[in-house]
This record gives C-alpha cells, sequence and structure tokens, in this order.
C-alpha cells in the first residue's frame, strides 16, 4: 500500500533545532518585552512572581479565630489573682477556643474524671481542618493526550469543545498549569532550539521573565508561582504564522514551576519491573505534595498535571501514577508517614476542582492511566490539535545525539591519565550507553523520551548520576575542572 501523503523534505534534525532555536530567541528578545510593554496585567504578573520553598501544609484551611480582648487561651484572669496560667492536670482546667472551664478539683468521683476528660478532648477539637465527605466536591479528573497549553485551553474555554459545564463566574481564578521545569536554569534549553514542555511553554507564553535568576537553584520542595502568564501562540511549530493567536484569542494562566527526581535509583531484578525506591518514592510524594499546597493556598480550582519526570528522566510511569494518586487522595506511603505529621494524611485538596493530566504519548497515557484508576479513559485532544512539531523525528534526534556524545567521551577516555577523573568518566558513559539501548528498545514508540510526551530536552547531554555527588558536567571534567555539584542544565529532561 502507498503513502496516502505526499513525501515531504526535511532538513537535518541539527538544522531543524537551530531553525527553532533562532525563532525562540526572537520570540524571547522581541514579542515577549513588546507583550510587557503593551499589557499591564502580563508585566505585573511577571513581576509578582514568587518563590515558595517547602510550602506549609493546609495553607488553604481558615485559620482558628484569635481569642477575644486579645488573651491567650492557656490563661485567665481570676478576680483578686489577676492574670494566672492554666493548669491541666488531669483535665481540671481545660481551654476551649478563649474560654476557660474551671473544674472542681476537690471532685474525686468517676463520673466527674470522666466530664472533665471529654470537655478537654471537645475542646481541643479543630473544626476548621476537618474535611469531611460532606464538605469535600467531587473532582473531575481527565487524562487527555494533548499538550499543555492545549489541555489548559480546554479548561479555560469548554464551549468550544461542545463540553457543556456550568458557566463559571465572572472573576474565576486561572487555570493553573504544571511547568516541569529545570531545577538549574530558567526556561532550560528554549535558547538552543530544545522542544521539551519547559521550552514549548516559553516559547509560547510570558513565562520566562517570571523565572528570576535568583531563585534557581529551584529547592527541592517548592517551585515559582507565576501568575498571570499571557499565551499568545498555540501548539503549531514557531515558524508557522499560524500559531499566532489573534488578540481576541490570547488567554491568561497561573504557572507552578518545579523541578522532578532526576535519574533515581530503581530497584529490581534484571527482566523484572523496575521501581522506585523507598527513599525516592517519598521525594517524589513530597514535591508533589509541595505544588499542590502551592495551588491550594492560591486559591486554584483547575490545574493541568503531567507525567512528571517520566521518560529521559528516569522516573518509571507507574510510579508517578500510582505517587500522583496518594498525593491527590491525601493518603501517603509507608516512609512518608514515618517523616512528616499526621496533617499530610487529611490533605486531599477539597478547592481543586478539575484535575488534567496532559500526556502526549498515547502509549505512555494508557499506562499512566491505568496505574492512577482503571476507571478513567484516555481522551483524544481534539481534531489532533496538540500535535507537537517534530513529533516524528525526536526519537532519531535523541538516539544521534547520544551516539555523538558517546563517541566523543570514549575518544576522550583514552586520552585521560587522571584515575579518579577516568572513573567518573566511565560511570556516564556507561549512563550514556545504557540510556542509548533503553532508547532504541522504544524506537517503535514517538515521542517517548519527554517528560509530559511534549518532547525531548536535548540541548546538551551533559548530566549523569554519579555518586557521591549526584550529577556531573560532562563539559567540565574533559575540561579537567572536576566536579562542583552543579554544572548546567541536564539536556535530558
Amino acid at each position: 500500500m502507498g503513502r496516502t501523503e505526499k513525501s515531504q523534505g526535511l532538513a537535518p534534525p541539527a538544522i531543524r533545532k537551530d531553525i527553532r532555536a533562532k525563532y525562540a530567541r526572537q520570540i524571547i528578545n522581541k514579542t515577549i518585552p513588546a507583550f510587557l510593554a503593551s499589557q499591564t496585567r502580563a508585566r505585573k504578573g511577571s513581576e509578582s512572581s514568587e518563590l515558595i520553598v517547602d510550602p506549609v501544609a493546609n495553607a488553604h484551611a481558615p485559620r482558628r479565630p484569635e481569642p477575644e480582648n486579645g488573651e491567650d487561651e492557656a490563661y485567665i484572669k481570676r478576680k483578686g489573682q489577676g492574670r494566672r496560667k492554666v493548669k491541666t492536670e488531669r483535665g481540671a482546667e481545660t481551654v476551649n477556643h478563649g474560654k476557660v472551664d474551671v473544674g472542681s478539683s476537690k471532685s474525686r468521683g468517676k463520673g466527674r474524671r470522666r466530664q472533665d476528660s471529654v470537655d478537654y478532648e471537645l475542646g481541643n477539637l479543630d473544626i476548621t481542618d476537618t474535611d469531611t465527605a460532606s464538605t469535600r466536591t467531587e473532582r473531575k479528573i481527565r487524562i487527555i493526550t494533548a499538550d499543555t497549553l492545549t489541555a489548559a485551553h480546554i479548561l479555560a474555554y469548554p464551549a468550544k469543545y461542545d463540553i457543556v459545564e456550568p458557566k463559571p463566574p465572572k472573576k474565576s481564578p486561572n487555570v493553573c498549569i504544571l511547568n516541569m521545569a529545570s531545577p538549574l536554569r530558567p526556561g532550560g534549553g528554549v535558547l538552543t532550539g530544545a522542544t521539551s514542555q519547559e521550552e514549548f511553554l516559553c516559547a509560547r507564553t510570558t513565562l520566562l521573565p517570571s523565572l528570576k535568576e535568583p531563585f534557581y537553584r529551584l529547592p527541592e520542595l517548592g517551585g515559582i508561582w507565576s501568575p498571570d502568564v499571557l499565551v499568545f501562540r498555540n501548539s503549531l511549530s514557531l515558524g508557522d504564522t499560524q500559531g499566532e493567536l489573534a488578540p481576541a484569542d490570547r488567554y491568561w494562566l497561573d504557572v507552578i514551576s518545579a523541578g522532578m527526581l532526576r535519574f533515581p535509583e530503581l530497584e529490581g531484578k534484571e527482566g523484572e519491573v523496575k521501581m522506585l525506591s523507598k527513599s525516592d518514592r517519598a521525594m517524589v510524594e513530597h514535591k508533589m505534595r509541595a505544588v499542590m499546597r502551592i495551588a491550594a493556598s492560591k486559591g486554584v480550582k483547575k490545574i493541568v498535571l503531567g507525567a512528571w519526570g517520566c521518560g529521559a528522566y528516569g522516573n518509571p510511569v507507574s510510579d508517578i501514577a500510582r505517587a500522583w494518586k496518594k498525593v491527590l487522595d491525601g493518603t501517603s506511603s509507608a516512609t512518608s508517614k514515618k517523616r512528616t505529621s499526621s496533617a499530610n494524611a487529611a490533605e486531599t485538596w477539597p478547592t481543586i476542582e478539575t484535575i488534567v493530566f496532559a500526556i502526549m504519548n498515547r502509549k505512555m497515557a494508557i499506562e499512566f492511566a491505568r496505574a492512577f484508576d482503571t476507571k478513567i479513559e484516555v481522551e483524544h485532544a481534539p481534531s489532533d490539535a496538540a500535535e507537537h512539531e517534530d513529533d516524528d523525528d525526536d526519537e532519531d534526534v535523541i538516539a544521534q545525539e547520544l551516539r555523538a556524545k558517546i563517541a566523543e567521551m570514549e575518544s576522550q577516555l583514552s586520552q585521560v591519565w587522571n584515575p579518579d577523573l577516568k572513573s567518573r568518566m566511565g560511570i556516564i558513559l556507561a549512563g550514556l550507553n545504557a540510556q542509548l539501548l533503553e532508547r532504541e528498545g522504544q524506537a517503535h514508540t514517538p515521542d517517548t523520551g519527554s517528560i509530559s510526551g511534549e518532547g525531548v530536552k536535548l540541548s546538551e547531554v551533559e548530566f549523569m548520576p554519579t555518586p557521591p555527588h549526584g550529577y556531573e558536567d560532562v563539559e567540565r571534567i574533559l575540561a579537567g575542572e572536576g566536579s562542583s555539584g552543579e554544572g548546567s542544565e541536564s539536556g535530558l529532561e
């Protein structure tokens, strides 16, 4: 059977990458500053971005009101005795929202002691943090094979996609999206033509100016909150003039930028399914919980998430899906229960009404849905609107660049005489070879290597795990500078 469409002659991957970099630089250096100068809301949103480190639990819950007259709950005024501290021996005096019930210490009856104990327990109940079934709204969770911006547009304008929903209030909050960001460099490899999710967002929105240099390196827990980010392009390629949105079609988003665990330790015997270790699984849940705390504290009602850290970062899709499920349901693993307070178990995010997981790769989306909830069906993007540029050849680009980096390191490895440097380079080379083998085994699936299925950030293949520092900068090692534990952005995201 012949081809149904005319063949297209494509330039080599390196040339296409340079073209993308040229368009991205033009947008970042000219288009975005023009929008910030003309759009007051976009400029104020960029200026008001903030770094939130390790957000507190239940940040969205109302606090208990302060006692009247400014008195502390642990103190009481008695006539002729002044202000004295309340005694809590055997529940003789109990505190209840600023009012003290004084029990007779002479009463030793069983009934009296039982009543005092009940009063003490009831007086310390905090009904503001309780999330019962009656107060919890039914949350909608969807998995869509679309890029992040398309999924956000579906949430913001459901009527345009023939989705019947109640009309939102005029002052409803923006849709929020998770920017699965590089923890080391604002925008990742957007200026070098990389095509991962973060670069995809930074070339189509005013997100990049809000990712300020002082915020980096991003914290392990937490991220950058960027309000009122203007979307001025759709998901078409940067060189396509039809990708520019008309003024009436532009829309606003809130963005949380956070980095996921990279190259985690996987457990499992040879031939078995590899899984995250207990410590890494707990860290992944902590990162997800921090993102949800930021969203809840900012009043977010609709949020777009993804298969965070899957693909080239090496996190198993099923583990990420189960971790999201635990965090959204308010449960946690045994390891995290020991390390965190019991308040985490009650965090079910009742203010967030709709969650969409945007995963471009359909195979990854199906695997994610199977591990997350078998009752949720994977939805197609409307009219294939989320097709991302260069999807057909991303896999070839990755494999070619991996082979080039391996060949370069092999040629330089023979010239290295320092045993320590040679050992570290050997570890990196082994890791690159392992990634190439895994990549070639997945060659039949397009776009498998991206975090969210929107493309692969491979501007430079520089970071691989090596104990005890975690990540090594290949270029610094080749230059003989040693390891600083930091280095530049990893190309594999």
